[in-house]
């Protein structure tokens, strides 16, 4: 009969393969709200880019 490898417990606990599947997960999920938020960051940035770069046209034309 072969071992557990859950420690001995029983089947009761997780397994070091079930912890480092589960680690593994959360890190994707990290990884991809990080890469969420720096796609949402450069489309703000671009978005105020535009919108300054409109301000500063738009102020030249009622100069002249």
């Amino acid at each position: 009969m072969p071992k557990s490898k859950s420690g001995g417990r029983g089947g009761s606990g997780l397994s070091a393969d079930d912890l480092a599947i589960i680690a593994g997960i959360v890190v994707v999920i990290g990884d991809l709200l990080a890469l969420w938020a720096v796609i949402a960051a450069k489309r703000e940035d671009e978005e105020e880019a535009e919108t300054s770069q409109y301000r500063r046209g738009s102020r030249r034309k009622r100069k002249n």
